[in-house]
């Protein structure tokens, strides 16, 4: 693989993933990198990038913005499985694992920027670049972590506080408040597993206790309810 390619796409993640986040700049990597395939996407809000089953071609780098991975049965019926707001690489899983196509839907809750990577570009790249191997780790190292943190609160909380993990995960990488949850009650149902009925109780319960609010039919958190979620959900 070329030196210089590889050093651009070296310096442009590690930008993306900093502790300080993009903060813009490295024009002639950014350069390079797209006369090799790679591209900049700013996306609305509500925007898929990522569509399941579709062909895995491109690995997809979150640099700002918000971002949901959704989940779909044969019925039809969805689940969010995950709700980053920090940079987060979409399709590597597929690319590691040898997935033709993806496994999920990715798309943007709030106005995004992305960086599109062709994936043979993403894969030679990690043959030889330790960095860039590391970097990658540390990614899927994260995502299985927030995995594996769900699964373990929803198998040992009651469903009323599943329901406020739930909004505690769907909040905590916000930067921007007060935040909309954009599934539906049904949807979100379905993903705790909880009778429709049984989750308008407990909304009602989290409500009463300053933990979430309705504005305009929409479950709302503002960034005091956010910190309070957090506190609650850290005594559990």
């Amino acid at each position: 693989m070329d030196k210089y390619l590889l050093d651009c796409l070296d310096k442009v993640l590690a930008g993306i993933f900093s502790p300080a986040g993009w903060s813009g700049g490295a024009e002639r990597e950014l350069a390079e990198l797209t006369d090799h395939g790679c591209a900049l996407h700013e996306l609305e809000s509500g925007t898929p990038f990522i569509q399941c089953d579709f062909p895995a071609r491109t690995v997809w780098v979150l640099m700002r913005g918000g971002t949901q991975v959704i989940c779909y049965n044969r019925r039809g019926s969805c689940s969010v499985q995950d709700a980053p707001e920090k940079p987060q690489m979409f399709g590597l899983m597929e690319q590691i694992s040898g997935y033709l196509a993806y496994t999920a839907t990715v798309e943007t809750t709030r106005p995004s920027l992305l960086l599109s990577i062709p994936a043979p570009l993403m894969m030679d790249a990690l043959e030889v670049s330790v960095p860039l191997l590391r970097l990658a780790l540390t990614d899927l190292c994260a995502l299985a972590e927030r995995a594996m943190n769900r699964t373990e609160y929803q198998a040992l909380h009651r469903p009323r506080d599943n329901l406020a993990i739930f909004l505690h995960y769907s909040c905590r990488e916000a930067k921007q408040f007060p935040l909309v949850i954009r599934i539906t009650r049904r949807e979100m149902a379905e993903q705790l597993h909880l009778h429709l009925r049984s989750l308008y109780r407990y909304l009602d319960d989290l409500k009463l206790d300053g933990l979430c609010s309705v504005v305009h039919g929409h479950i709302t958190i503002t960034r005091e309810q956010a910190d309070l979620l957090a506190a609650y959900c850290q005594g559990l």
